[in-house]
Parts: structure tokens; C-alpha cells; sequence
């Protein structure tokens, strides 16, 4: 039985493995520059482009995993990107104090959330909307610090919450992995 010549794949395993590192810079520039609908829509089509490549890639099985596999890891990455792009806004940043005026209960599945609008002690309202807490620890009129970012690209953050170096760690662990995924797949697949 003669061997079927196996068609290059190298240079596809090199763009799909350096895909999902830059879809998920992508998104975080997206979301940071143009809000959550470009965001999203840009990580929809890395994701897509993500698992066509891979199911181009590999064929029966491990196509299949490795195709279900990496864009489920991008999807996992980008809230750690976003929450990196947001650090390092925030780090740059400004620390003010300013007063409850509002809390809101955002329903969730298991796990619901409060929104607090928040104002700056000259009554202005603290940019990038709503501080979103796990816990309602906060009420109406209770004083709190908070990180800003000045220019409203950000959701204040309680200065405590501003940890880039986890973050960073987090997304690039995920991404790692990801890239690793599809390596694999690219310099192990032989075609039957």
C-alpha cells in the first residue's frame, strides 16, 4: 500500500496557532475602541475562522476535539483578556471616592450581581457606568474607592480588583493551551 503524500500543513498550523492570540487581542481592542457589539463580533469570527482552519486541518476524530477543543479555550480567554485590557486602563488610571446613588440587582443564573451608580463628591457621575459587585455590601449613600479610567473605556473597579499580573497569567494560560491544541494537531495529523 502506497503512503499518500501529506499535503503541507505547516504554514496553516503556524496561522491557526498565532490566531487565537491575536482574535483575542482583537477583541479586547474592539470592545476597548468601538464597545461590547464589536467586541463580540470580532471574537465570533475568530473563533469561526478558528474551527473551519482546524476542520481543515484534521480530519475524523481528533479533528472534531481539537476543532471543538481550541475555540471552546479562545471563548474561556477573552473575559481574561478583557479584564486585562480593563487593568491596564484602570492602572492608568485614577483613584477617587465616591457615594452609592443607585443599586441595581442583576439577575443570574446561580450567581447574581449588583450595580452600583456611583457620583464623585462634585455630584458628577464616575465615568465608565456601573460598579458590579458579587455581593451587596454596598447601600445608598455608603461612601467607596474605587480605580477609573478617566476617558469612561473602563467600569470602575474596587482598587483591590485591579490585579493585572493574575489576569495576565490566566489569559495567557488559556491561550497557551489553546495554541498548544492546535500545534498538536497540526504536526501529528496524517491523512489515512
Amino acid at each position: 500500500m502506497t503512503a499518500t503524500a501529506r499535503p503541507p500543513t505547516a504554514p496553516l498550523t503556524v496561522a491557526l496557532a498565532l490566531a487565537a492570540p491575536l482574535s483575542i487581542a482583537g477583541t479586547a481592542a474592539a470592545y476597548g475602541s468601538y464597545g461590547r457589539p464589536a467586541g463580540l463580533a470580532v471574537l465570533a469570527l475568530g473563533t469561526a475562522a478558528l474551527a473551519a482552519g482546524l476542520g481543515r486541518l484534521t480530519d475524523g476524530t481528533r479533528g472534531c476535539l481539537t476543532a471543538l477543543i481550541a475555540p471552546l479555550a479562545l471563548l474561556i480567554a477573552a473575559p481574561a483578556a478583557h479584564n486585562v485590557r480593563d487593568d491596564m486602563v484602570l492602572g492608568a488610571g485614577r483613584t477617587v471616592t465616591a457615594r452609592v446613588v443607585d443599586v441595581e440587582r442583576t439577575p443570574g443564573n446561580r450567581d447574581p450581581s449588583w450595580d452600583y451608580r456611583l457620583v464623585t463628591a462634585d455630584g458628577a457621575p464616575v465615568p465608565g457606568g456601573t460598579l458590579n459587585q458579587r455581593t451587596q455590601a454596598l447601600r445608598i449613600g455608603d461612601q467607596v474607592t474605587v480605580r477609573t479610567a478617566p476617558d469612561g473605556t473602563a467600569r470602575p473597579k474596587l482598587p483591590e480588583e485591579v490585579d493585572l499580573g493574575t489576569d495576565l497569567f490566566w489569559a495567557a494560560a488559556v491561550l497557551l493551551a489553546s495554541s498548544t491544541t492546535v500545534l498538536w494537531a497540526g504536526l501529528t495529523y496524517r491523512r489515512s
